[in-house]
């Protein structure tokens, strides 16, 4: 059964009060947690959720990973399996998920992106466990036999499939065949007052270093991204913005290939490839405009945290972007793979202070009034309750 969906999230929360004389046990379930929008998701629902209702752990298939590492350092548990998922037979994975979740006896297990929600349910077959919710964090770009199957198989042990956006709830309809009653789209929240920062606007180009038309793209260096075709859009901006200067954060397997493609168009100057950062405020503090040109996506975190902070925001017409940007109102949406499209849409922001002015008001408004945080965790608390409810109604009290 689905949320209500007419329900206010403070009115779930209310409806489903009741809960165990116990604190419910939550065990998130990732391969790794590197600098990455889902890693991210996940460590704020851990640092978020009611600590009076639920105590809340991560288990790592893998090495912890630097957003592990920080939940750790702030006192979380982060427990890592050390597996190489690469090198490691599927059945010694499921193996030790499956001893992990014996020892532990999670009331819910909730699973993140495909391994995890693969290993993890095929684990949790049996324990009777209370609840298990599986996340898919991304609209499907390919489409494997496989993955489908499995996806299809293991919707059964699903309790709940939770996704961020409309494409992404029509993919694993449609590809994997999960029944609408197991879906739930629950778009992700973001922590407004962190993206606040003393910083001036020109203490924070002092400290980067920059100035004229700053434009920035935040995200994983990878084909997802798309940043190749903001690449090839640079030369014709150039032409007309001299004085152009295009921030990179992120890393990955690209990194060197989209450098030699900066090299070869003459843009090493222009283009600065700032690698993994943790101070995104600082940086957007810094920005004009921000860019998402991926070609894919779920629901990107690092859009919804630029326009939290206020910035104009041009964006590929995919997945999760479209759901959020109303295009000329809060955002400006063109067609994935397209330079001369993402060269046309900055040439027309970087002309249009004002423009960009109106639009970067809207994209604030837009995600306080539809994204915060706490409206994502009230629906998740809520989510849990009610699973454990189902699962174990009373006896319980009122905390």
């Amino acid at each position: 059964m689905l949320l209500n969906r007419n329900l206010t999230s403070a009115g779930l929360s209310e409806a489903l009060s009741p809960l165990p004389a116990q604190r419910l046990r939550v065990l998130h379930l990732l391969t790794t947690m590197p600098v990455g929008g889902a890693e991210d998701l996940v460590a704020a629902i851990v640092r978020g959720l009611d600590a009076k209702r639920f105590e809340v752990a991560v288990a790592t298939l893998g090495p912890p990973g630097p957003v592990g590492a920080e939940l750790r350092a702030q006192g979380y548990e982060v427990i890592s399996l050390g597996l190489d998922i690469k090198h490691t037979a599927g059945l010694r994975v499921v193996a030790a998920v499956r001893r992990l979740l014996k020892a532990r006896r999670p009331d819910l297990l909730h699973t993140h992106l495909y391994h995890p929600n693969l290993y993890g349910r095929l684990a949790a077959l049996g324990l009777g466990l209370p609840g298990v919710v599986a996340a898919v964090h991304n609209s499907y770009p390919r489409v494997k036999f496989h993955r489908r199957l499995w996806n299809f198989l293991l919707a059964r042990a699903s309790d709940r499939v939770l996704v961020g956006s409309l494409q992404v709830w029509g993919d694993v309809r449609r590809y994997d065949g999960v029944p609408a009653s197991r879906l739930l789209l629950m778009p992700y929240g973001i922590p407004l007052d962190e993206l606040d920062t003393p910083l001036s606007r020109e203490a924070a180009r002092a400290r980067l270093g920059v100035s004229g038309l700053v434009v920035g793209a935040v995200g994983r260096l990878e084909e997802q991204k798309g940043h190749t075709y903001l690449l090839a859009a640079l030369p014709q901006v150039l032409r007309e913005v001299p004085d152009l200067t295009v921030l990179l954060v992120g890393d990955g397997r690209l990194r060197e290939e989209l450098r030699r493609q900066a090299a070869d168009l003459g843009l090493l100057d222009r283009v600065r490839f700032l690698g993994t950062r943790r101070d995104l405020p600082e940086i957007f503090r810094a920005l004009d405009l921000f860019v998402q040109p991926s070609l894919w996506e779920g629901l990107p975190l690092a859009l919804l945290k630029a326009m939290g902070a206020g910035l104009p925001v041009l964006a590929t017409r995919v997945s999760g972007s479209r759901d959020v940007i109303r295009d000329g109102v809060s955002g400006r949406l063109v067609a994935p793979a397209d330079p001369e499209a993402l060269a046309g849409a900055l040439l027309d922001l970087a002309r249009r202070p004002e423009e960009r002015r109106r639009l970067g008001d809207a994209a604030r408004h837009t995600v306080a009034e539809n994204y915060s945080l706490q409206a994502m965790l009230q629906r998740l608390e809520a989510l849990y309750l009610e699973l454990w409810q189902q699962a174990a109604p009373c006896p319980c009290q009122t905390i």
